[in-house]
C-alpha cells in the first residue's frame, strides 16, 4: 500500500469515526426535553428528562447555613 492511498484511508476512517461520534450525540441530545420552573421567590430548577420520561411532581429542597457574624472588635 502506498503512502497516498494510507493516508487516503487513515483520512476516511476518522471521518468516519466522526461522523458516528456526531451522529450518536446529536440522537442524545434531540431525546431530551428541558423543564425550566421558576419559584415564587425567584429561584429557577431546570430538568432535564429524557423524552418517554413522567414528570408529574417535583420537589425540591434548599438548605441554607451560615454563620453570625463575628462581633465588633475580635480578631476573627
Amino acid at each position: 500500500m502506498t503512502d497516498s492511498a494510507a493516508n487516503f484511508l487513515a483520512i476516511l476512517f476518522g471521518l468516519g469515526v466522526f461522523a458516528v461520534v456526531v451522529a450518536v450525540g446529536w440522537r442524545s441530545v434531540q431525546n431530551r426535553r428541558i423543564l425550566r420552573l421558576q419559584g415564587a421567590d425567584g429561584k429557577e430548577t431546570i430538568i432535564v428528562a429524557r423524552e418517554d420520561d413522567d414528570i408529574s411532581s417535583v420537589v425540591t429542597t434548599t438548605t441554607e447555613t451560615t454563620r453570625p457574624a463575628p462581633a465588633p472588635g475580635s480578631d476573627r
